[in-house]
């Protein structure tokens, strides 16, 4: 006999979340995409977005600029220009994901430059500066984690720029982050 609408009981609750996550399992287990040996997808426009995102920032945007195309592979680039998120008139936000393509090497290394104050903490959380480097004749924080995790920050003007390995599996090491940190170039606002 059905219960009526709203006599459901907790094992009723259990047993409709059990049958929810195996669909989540067998989606995970079929569907989703794993980076054995296939193709990567590549951002075919991530100059035009970074000229685009330099018009519209508020402050003078640096972009990794003549990285190996064959080595250096963007696959993600995410924008938030002033005014577009309600509550962050000002903020402006580039973020470029590279895949560091070596034969039966892969590796993740992630770009940002921000005025969000705050993008230090938001992204690296607590991790302190434990020394400098100096690359492209600027001076970088290195800031590890307890995993193993690079990252080098540093301000330039109004901005706070982040090149990290993403703190997850197949992060770039400090050579690949150096190398991206120290291609950082002026992007002019008038580029089109």
């Amino acid at each position: 006999m059905a219960r009526a609408r709203g006599q459901e009981t907790v094992r009723d609750m259990v047993l409709s979340l059990a049958v929810v996550m195996a669909g989540v399992l067998v989606f995970f287990l079929f569907v989703m995409p794993r980076g054995n040996g296939q193709p990567i997808k590549v951002v075919s426009d991530a100059t035009t977005s970074v000229q685009s995102f330099a018009r519209q920032a508020p402050y003078p945007v640096l972009a990794p600029t003549g990285l190996g195309q064959s080595l250096w592979k963007p696959t993600s680039v995410r924008m938030q220009v002033p005014g577009s998120v309600a509550g962050q008139a000002h903020q402006a936000m580039l973020t470029i994901g590279y895949v560091i393509d070596r034969k039966n090497d892969r590796t993740y290394a992630r770009y940002e430059v921000t005025n969000d104050p705050n993008a230090v903490q938001q992204q690296l959380g607590n991790r302190p500066v434990t020394g400098t480097t100096t690359l492209g004749g600027q001076a970088w924080e290195l800031r590890p984690d307890d995993d193993g995790h690079l990252a080098l920050t540093r301000a330039a003007g109004a901005a706070t720029i982040i090149v990290d390995d993403g703190a997850g599996p197949g992060g770039a090491d400090r050579a690949d982050l150096e190398a991206l940190a120290a291609s950082l170039r002026p992007v002019p606002a008038t580029a089109t």
